[in-house]
């Protein structure tokens, strides 16, 4: 906003002679010009600070809504920027204009310009800050707004990150882990080593069978309910096999520890998924079916003998 700096100085006023006596009228100005002054610095603190978040408000090009709202802000506060220098000029012509019934030396004539004044400029800042309050709101809409869009990636990019992260296991205790990122070319049992999920998912494997000498376990591989059965079954138990022949050649996993491998193809799903083609696979929401088929498309550790106490 523009910067409120006025000058309120009557300037050498020759009084026309006449037996009016102008101190206390002339006193009466002196006070309202600082009291509307004042008021009108006020608000205009307001406008700058206004000014400056709605200046820190970017909105990204792809939101068509958000880019509307923020150019409605913008012309938004040109207008109320237009309105506090209309405001500045008010209380300018009204000091000439009261200057100039002082030149004239009738009290009725300077109580008139006193009036006229203090009417404009009040209306004048009366407005600004009803312009004010909308600049405020529109700010504090498109605030929240970005604020939320913000909250919704950054839950995204946890629950994603969570998605592909390997699983903590406990190699202290017997159970299982499921690593559903660990992921194959579609329809085979070869490794998906360009996947960045692939690769830390089988590095953190490696780590976990290294963690101990005494450990023993058995490695699962497990489809969706997609596809023929008998196929899923067997492409499952490829799939185990070829993590066990990673965990072996290239982490140098000792081959004692890996006692079984297992295919199940669709058998034993992590998540309920519905059968292909039937009435519940066609009532299921799109997006809560695509989640149960990646679940349930994973390699699965067992856990059959835990690392000894204290190694």
């Amino acid at each position: 906003m523009h910067k409120l700096s006025l000058a309120l100085t009557f300037g050498a006023l020759t009084l026309a002679a006449c037996s009016e006596d102008l101190a206390p009228i002339t006193k009466t100005w002196t006070e309202t010009v600082a009291t509307l002054t004042t008021r009108l610095a006020d608000v205009s603190k307001t406008a700058a600070e206004l000014k400056v978040r709605a200046g820190g408000v970017v909105v990204p090009a792809d939101d068509r809504e958000g880019t509307e709202l923020k150019g409605r802000l913008d012309a938004a506060v040109a207008s109320a920027d237009k309105a506090l220098a209309d405001a500045q000029a008010l209380i300018a012509s009204g000091t000439a204009s009261v200057n100039e019934a002082l030149g004239k030396g009738k009290v009725a004539g300077v109580q008139t310009a006193i009036d006229k004044a203090r009417s404009d400029v009040g209306a004048a800042i009366d407005g600004l800050k009803t312009q004010l309050v909308d600049v405020e709101a529109r700010v504090s809409t498109l605030e929240a707004r970005l604020a939320a869009a913000a909250q919704r990636a950054s839950e995204a990019a946890a629950a994603a990150a969570a998605a592909v992260a390997p699983p903590t296991v406990d190699v202290s205790k017997a159970g299982e882990a499921d690593f559903p990122a660990l992921d194959f070319k579609a329809d085979t049992d070869e490794l998906d080593l360009e996947a960045a999920a692939t690769r830390a998912n089988l590095e953190s494997l490696v780590a976990l069978m290294n963690s101990c000498d005494g450990l023993a376990v058995e490695v699962e591989g497990h489809t969706s309910k997609v596809g023929d059965a008998k196929k899923n079954k067997a492409l499952s138990a490829k799939r185990a096999q070829a993590v066990t022949r990673h965990l072996i050649n290239v982490g140098k996993v000792s081959p004692s520890k890996i006692k079984k491998t297992w295919g199940y193809g669709g058998e034993k799903p992590a998540l309920e998924e519905p059968e292909p083609g039937s009435a519940a696979e066609k009532a299921m929401d799109a997006a809560a079916l695509a989640e149960a088929r990646g679940r349930n498309e994973r390699i699965r550790l067992r856990i059959v003998k835990p690392c000894p106490a204290g190694k």
